[in-house]
């Protein structure tokens, strides 16, 4: 499989923790602003049925992502799932920061943990939300074969540019990035005088997020690449459904991978 992969600051472990959790800080908020996710909720129900959990394992949760939003979503459909967050450069904080009864039912784990390496103490449908992108091929391939070893579902789920303006959103989307950090940093909390000084005096992080934003959306995995990805993963015992699923806007689609055992 043919990709190019250049590298994201957020992979570096070099990245400052203080720009780490400023970037992931916006991209959480950012995750909030929309309702799209309310679109995927029939594909957990129908995974999680399947594999007969009601726990989820979330694996690159980086700020905590779309979780307060989505377990909210679960509540309304009558399902009562347990989530725990993880990530290779944890946050815990950023979960603190929401309301007792938003929070509710939702872990962050403050344990690295490596998606291509999850414990086995670790239980539920494993997720991913904007994280497939960072691994090559052959480490996406083995995250995809040890769900399938454990026959456990999981879900790969990813923001990608819809036609005909995909193009020129990927064109302007560094603009619309910096916009974008210069109007909602008021609101995101805490408000730290690092935060405003690393986003208005010196933007360094408003940057480094216009280069990820980039990368992320010239590394989403495409269907025909997750199709690539999952054949030598088919089985009886096991299945495989690719898709784009609607995030409620005319810019982007959630490409999904979702997998889970049968009898």
């Amino acid at each position: 499989m043919k990709r190019v992969h250049l590298f994201e600051f957020t992979d570096l472990p070099w990245y400052p923790q203080t720009f780490r959790s400023i970037q992931t800080d916006y991209l959480q908020f950012a995750s909030t602003l929309g309702s799209g996710h309310k679109n995927l909720v029939p594909l957990f129900k129908k995974a999680m049925q399947h594999a007969e959990t009601t726990e989820i394992l979330d694996l690159c949760s980086g700020g905590t992502g779309p979780w307060i939003r989505l377990q909210e979503e679960f509540k309304q459909v009558g399902m009562d799932v347990k989530i725990k967050l993880t990530d290779k450069f944890p946050n815990p904080e950023s979960v603190q920061r929401w309301g007792e009864s938003s929070r509710q039912g939702i872990e962050y784990l403050s344990e690295s943990i490596d998606a291509m390496k999850v414990p086995s103490h670790l239980k539920g449908m494993r997720t991913m939300f904007e994280g497939f992108h960072h691994f090559k091929p052959e480490q996406a391939s083995l995250i995809l074969r040890d769900a399938v070893e454990n026959r456990t579902a999981i879900g790969i789920f990813e923001a990608s540019l819809k036609p005909p303006l995909g193009f020129l959103i990927l064109l302007l989307s560094p603009l619309m990035t910096l916009l974008s950090y210069l109007l909602v940093t008021p609101f995101i909390t805490p408000r730290t005088f690092a935060r405003f000084f690393w986003t208005y005096l010196i933007p360094i992080v408003p940057l480094a997020t216009c280069w990820d934003g980039v990368i992320s959306l010239l590394k989403v995995y495409s269907m025909r690449e997750l199709k690539e990805l999952t054949r030598p993963l088919q089985n009886q015992n096991y299945t495989w459904e690719i898709g784009q699923a609607s995030t409620g806007t005319p810019i982007f689609a959630f490409t999904y991978l979702l997998g889970y055992p049968v009898k």
